[in-house]
């Protein structure tokens, strides 16, 4: 079995959530800013671990790239 994080998610599962967000809003893959806005993917996996919301780290990617600030439904 996997581990899963306080919300009950594998790592797999709440990256795909949080990709899914990311694509109704922009239609990009969330992948394509999290090199760019972090640099690296360590930032991904810490924010799983600290059961952030998908919904909220896909938010968070947004705003931390060039797109501006978007407010995700």
């Amino acid at each position: 079995m996997s581990e899963v994080n306080e919300d009950g998610y594998t790592f797999v599962e709440w990256l795909s959530l949080a990709d899914v967000a990311v694509e109704r809003e922009c239609k990009f893959a969330l992948g394509d800013f999290i090199v760019f806005a972090l640099g690296d993917d360590d930032g991904v996996e810490q924010a799983w671990l600290n059961s952030v919301k998908p919904k909220d780290y896909a938010i968070m990617m947004l705003e931390e790239s060039t797109f501006g600030e978007f407010h995700l439904r």
